[in-house]
C-alpha cells in the first residue's frame, strides 16, 4: 500500500528523485543522467537508438518464438533462424568490443563498466537465456561466446547480483 500512496498508477519502474514520481524508463534514465552524470552513452545519443532499435527486434523475434505456435516444423524453423539471425547482430556488437560491455562508462579509478545500453539489455537478455532453456533446449550462453563473456562480466559484479533475475 505505501507503494500505491507514492505510485498511484502502481507503474513499475518507478523513482522518487528529488521529491518528484517518475514512471516512464526512458525519463527514469534521463533523469538519473541529469542528476549524476552519463553511464557510458546518453540515453537520447544515436548510439543508443541503434541499440535500443536492436534489443527490440531481438525481443520481437523472440517472442515469435516463444510464445506463438507454430503450426509446422518449417514454421518453428523459420522462428528459430529469425531469432537467431537477430541475436547474431548482438553476438557481432560485442565482438568488436575491448571491454566486453555493449556501452563501457569508465568509472574514476579506469575500470570499465558496463554503460546505459548493457543496462537496457541486460534484464531481457536474462529473461531470454532462461526462457529459451527450460522451453525449447536452447542455451544462448554454450552458443554464442561473447554473450557468454558479456553475462560473465555481469555476474562478477556484486551490485549485479544483488539485482539478478532469478533462473
Amino acid at each position: 500500500i505505501w507503494y500505491l500512496n507514492k505510485v498511484r498508477s502502481g507503474k513499475l519502474p518507478a523513482i522518487e528523485l528529488n521529491d518528484k514520481i517518475i514512471t516512464e524508463s526512458d525519463d527514469i534514465i534521463s533523469a538519473l543522467e541529469e542528476e549524476f552524470g552519463l553511464l557510458g552513452s546518453s540515453i537520447s545519443s544515436d548510439k543508443l537508438y541503434k541499440i535500443r532499435k536492436l534489443e527490440r527486434e531481438i525481443f520481437r523475434s523472440w517472442c515469435n518464438w516463444l510464445c506463438i505456435k507454430s503450426f509446422s516444423f518449417i514454421d518453428s524453423s523459420f522462428r528459430k533462424n529469425s531469432f537467431m539471425d537477430c541475436i547474431k547482430k548482438l553476438e557481432e556488437l560485442l565482438s568488436f568490443s575491448d571491454s566486453g560491455f555493449i556501452d563501457p562508462s569508465k568509472t574514476t579509478r579506469e575500470k570499465t563498466s558496463p554503460g546505459t545500453g548493457d543496462i537496457i539489455f541486460i534484464p531481457y537478455i536474462e529473461r531470454i537465456n532462461a526462457s529459451l532453456i527450460y522451453y525449447k533446449g536452447f542455451n544462448l550462453r554454450e552458443r554464442y561466446s561473447y554473450i557468454d563473456k558479456w553475462l560473465t562480466l555481469f555476474e562478477n559484479s556484486s551490485t549485479y547480483r544483488a539485482t539478478q533475475g532469478d533462473f
